[in-house]
């Protein structure tokens, strides 16, 4: 059984429709378990908004699991069996939103089949994220299968870039690295309500980088700590004057994943 607490709307609470309770399936078809749980969700971030929500449940339930019974479930196999509870919300099992709750930092997926993935730590890098709420459940099936040679050249180029960035620790390169998008990017922002407008203004204020948050509709901007809060009134400006409902928060990249928290 899976229960919500907190920010519930629109989330399906059906075991088979929701992360967490699909991902609670698998763990126990995985581990040959005869058991059954009893799931409560307390959500304390808006989903269906690109910010990786569905994979923070599915993480947190399986985690809970590989401690409650002593599974002993590596990294790798966490992961593994959370993104498959990615099916209830995206229609595909991935690892993009798991992983990265699992782990916190900077990971990349080296391998799908068995999935391998490495953490990088991440500097001290401001974002500003204007929060929307996405028209459609998810976006994932409106990206392209093909892309042509050249756009996938540009696209390494970029994805390196940002590794480099990270790696090195300057803010104005991983900026400019996360700004550029042949793939996501040019599809997603499509159903982001004021995106073009917001994307023109942040940067004209001088922020480094501006993108689509996860699947969307938040937009995220990554610039200076003394220019968070120019940026966040821009983005609450132009949504607001064009009816967009929205909610703007100032945070920074985090090293942490999943932590256990007690008294809950």
């Amino acid at each position: 059984n899976v229960k919500i607490v907190g920010m519930d709307e629109g989330i399906p609470i059906s075991v088979e429709n929701n992360t967490a309770g699909l991902a609670a399936t698998h763990f126990f078809e995985e581990t040959n378990l005869s058991k059954g749980v009893d799931v409560e969700i307390r959500k304390g971030i808006i989903s269906c908004a690109g910010l990786g929500t569905s994979g923070a449940s599915a993480v947190a339930c399986v985690y809970g699991l590989n401690i409650l019974f002593g599974a002993n479930l590596g990294h790798n196999d966490i992961i593994e069996i959370a993104s498959r509870g990615e099916i209830a919300s995206g229609g595909v099992a991935h690892a993009d939103n798991v992983a990265g709750c699992l782990l916190g930092g900077f990971v990349l997926i080296k391998n799908y089949r068995p999935i391998d993935v490495v953490k990088i730590e991440v500097p001290d890098v401001p974002i500003v994220i204007c929060i929307i709420k996405k028209a459609k459940r998810t976006t994932r099936g409106s990206i392209p299968d093909r892309i042509s040679l050249n756009k996938v050249k540009e696209q390494i180029s970029y994805s390196s870039s940002l590794i480099h960035a990270i790696l090195s620790g300057n803010l104005k390169d991983i900026g400019e690295a996360v700004n550029r998008d042949h793939i996501s990017e040019p599809v997603r922002s499509r159903f982001i309500p004021r995106y073009d407008d917001i994307k023109k203004k942040v940067l004209e204020a001088g922020a480094y980088g501006c993108n689509v948050s996860g699947g969307g509709s938040s937009i995220f901007a990554i610039c200076e700590e003394d220019k968070t809060g120019e940026i966040a009134e821009i983005m609450k400006n132009i949504c607001s004057q064009g009816g967009v409902e929205n909610k703007v928060i100032i945070t920074k990249a985090s090293n942490t994943g999943v932590e256990e928290i007690n008294g809950l």
